[in-house]
């Protein structure tokens, strides 16, 4: 048996290695489909420079459909979403390059035929195959010159590629959905300046024998609408948060009722175009997963829920699937999963995961669900994820250090599903909380309402009190607390940097440090979302770019060279003040990456220097890594360390 060996927090020696990391990169998993016998997805893979690939499995067995020199990925409001759908024989893709739709034979992998030839300046989203004209529905996003990008509803042709409006005058569209029978589509819009998730309506309009007019069936301004589904011709499935929770709803000839109403969540902020939380299975059931918890059977006649399956940390992409279904999976001890149940009476099996664990289940650190008084002394959740490694032990009476991670959005969430950066941390001997601070979704209107006109307060209130909270149960050390977060979560960590000082060290990834720049210069999607995140006479006053006298502590900065969404020279200006005030900082940009990395040597790249740059601030030994081995990245700069 092996000795365990006292070795300070920090400094313990961990089996999960950047090698483990390289070599054993998970894919992800998203946008189920299926064709007859054949069930699609596509696969993102970082290991082939973020490439998305659409995979079928058919007869137990699995194969590449996308061929070498395409991505499946759409640019719709910069996030994309859902990229591909099927006919009977024939798999339709957006192609990440030039934004064109491509006709692929699943048959005939090798025969790919472009539909569109209207190159990067319209963009499209979420198809689905319209047999009885044999066209695409999809949403479509026109960009020409320096206005506003225009979003519509189109149909192509998908024989000679002729593009027909079928809907216009909104700002944005979303979820387009064919009646069984064809006669009638339901779809998404909403307008500036609310998101998704702030307010949407839900359309059903006619389109044989003739294209009628529109109709508003549900939501509104102050009402989000989610995922409508058909369950038949005249029966459709909806989310509304109108009473608090995205609950279920069913609309038909005999008016709109709720079948499910829980308090649970059964949708979600939709930052991707197309992404769903549950599926239609016949014209009476629907198969859901509220708060992405569990899988439960809902009947829209009865409504009455039956529980199905349950013990992972999130269930999703939830499609019928011969005589049982199909879903992805994520767990708190193992990669991603694409799980399949023959029959609803059956069990379900694992057909493809996202790879192999780079780490032995023995180090796996899971975490504990853990709330708090936060801002306003109002409840925050987040997860707690202690350190562990079964070789190493701390001295008597010494605490860690943590790691607070502060996710995007902001109007986004965490979950407990297996990260290798977490267990980067905590097989080393870090102490990790994951917060879903106020204004994250998962947890009701009112919990998601919390951040509005709070953006840069109460998110950065909420993560400070989840280390007071932490350090008073004595669980971690007071002086050595890092926080790192991308995006929104990298405007919080800069936010809090310069207004508490709980926080020790920060990590921003492709962070916001400018909210008046943000504000001029972003993309039509979110060109309005900080209008209702802060008070316009509070854009000076809530960016961290204009308190770098106030900022004392060491910042590493990581930022995508082609991201559209949060401008470069952001955190260029930030790592300049830094190094001009004499404080350790550094700054890594990465050519070819957009908002959020996509690329494995990018993500491997930022790994390491954070870890590199949060062991020298602590005075660990970054064991395995050195200032040399970062030197890799495109353009790395450091200063004062």
């Amino acid at each position: 048996m092996t000795n365990v060996i006292t070795a300070a927090y920090g400094a313990w020696v961990s089996p999960l290695t950047v090698e483990k990391l390289t070599s054993h990169s998970p894919v992800g998993f998203s946008q189920l489909r299926t064709c007859g016998a054949n069930l699609l997805w596509v696969e993102s893979r970082a290991h082939e420079a973020g490439r998305r690939v659409v995979v079928r499995y058919i007869d137990g067995s699995t194969s590449d459909l996308t061929p070498p020199g395409y991505s499946v990925l759409s640019r719709v409001h910069e996030y994309g979403g859902v990229a591909y759908c099927t006919s009977e024989d024939t798999v339709y893709f957006v192609n990440g390059d030039d934004q064109n739709i491509y006709a692929q034979s699943i048959n005939d992998p090798d025969k790919v035929v472009q539909i569109t030839l209207s190159g990067a300046s319209e963009r499209f989203a979420d198809p689905v195959y319209d047999r009885i004209g044999n066209r695409l529905i999809c949403v479509r996003e026109s960009h020409v010159g320096d206005d506003e990008p225009v979003n519509d509803l189109v149909a192509i042709d998908v024989q000679n590629g002729e593009i027909a409006r079928l809907y216009q005058g909104h700002d944005f569209y979303a979820h387009a959905r064919l009646a069984p029978n064809g006669n009638k589509i339901a779809f998404l819009a909403w307008d500036h300046p609310n998101m998704p998730w702030n307010g949407t309506q839900l359309y059903v309009m006619t389109l044989r024998p003739s294209v009628g007019d529109a109709s508003i069936i549900a939501g509104g301004q102050t009402e989000s609408i989610f995922q409508p589904e058909w369950l038949s011709d005249d029966k459709l499935v909806f989310c509304s948060d109108r009473s608090g929770f995205y609950d279920l709803y069913l609309f038909s000839s005999e008016g709109t009722y709720v079948i499910a109403a829980d308090e649970r969540e059964y949708g979600h902020a939709m930052w991707q175009i197309g992404s769903t939380q549950y599926a239609a299975i016949n014209d009476t059931l629907v198969l859901a997963c509220p708060d992405q918890k569990e899988l439960t059977l809902v009947d829209s006649f009865s409504g009455m829920s039956t529980p199905i399956e349950s013990g992972a940390a999130g269930y999703r992409d939830i499609v019928k699937f011969r005589n049982g279904f199909a879903f992805c999976q994520s767990n708190m001890d193992e990669t991603n999963v694409i799980r399949i149940r023959d029959e609803f009476a059956g069990e379900s099996r694992t057909i493809k995961n996202a790879g192999e664990s780079p780490i032995n289940t023995a180090y796996i650190s899971r975490p504990e669900t853990i709330s708090f008084a936060g801002s306003n002394s109002e409840e925050v959740h987040a997860f707690y994820y202690a350190p562990k490694n079964p070789e190493f032990t701390a001295p008597r009476g010494e605490r860690p250090p943590l790691l607070v991670q502060a996710h995007g959005g902001p109007t986004s969430s965490t979950s407990p599903s297996l990260s290798a950066k977490i267990q980067f941390y905590t097989s080393r001997g870090w102490a990790v909380l994951d917060v879903n601070y106020s204004g994250s979704t998962g947890y009701g209107r009112a919990y998601r309402d919390r951040l509005l006109n709070e953006w840069g307060n109460r998110d950065v209130q909420d993560l400070a009190a989840g280390v007071r909270y932490l350090i008073a149960q004595d669980l971690v050390d007071a002086q050595r607390v890092a926080i790192s977060g991308g995006s929104a979560g990298g405007y919080t960590v800069l936010r809090a940097l310069t207004t508490t000082n709980v926080f020790k060290v920060g990590a921003s990834h492709y962070g916001v440090a400018d909210l008046r720049a943000l504000a001029d210069d972003t993309h039509k999607f979110e060109s309005r979302y900080i209008d209702q995140l802060v008070p316009s006479d509070e854009l000076d006053e809530r960016s961290p770019i204009n308190h770098v006298d106030d900022l004392s502590c060491p910042v590493i900065f990581s930022q995508g060279l082609d991201d559209k969404i949060v401008p470069p020279d952001q955190s260029r200006v930030m790592f300049e003040a830094l190094k001009t005030k004499g404080i350790p900082t550094a700054l890594f940009m990465f050519e070819g990456e957009p908002h959020g990395f996509r690329q494995l040597e990018t993500q491997i790249t930022c790994l390491k220097g954070d870890y590199y740059f949060f062991s020298r601030v602590f005075g660990f030994e970054p064991v395995g890594i050195d200032e040399s081995a970062l030197a890799e990245a495109e353009t790395a700069h450091m200063a004062n360390l």
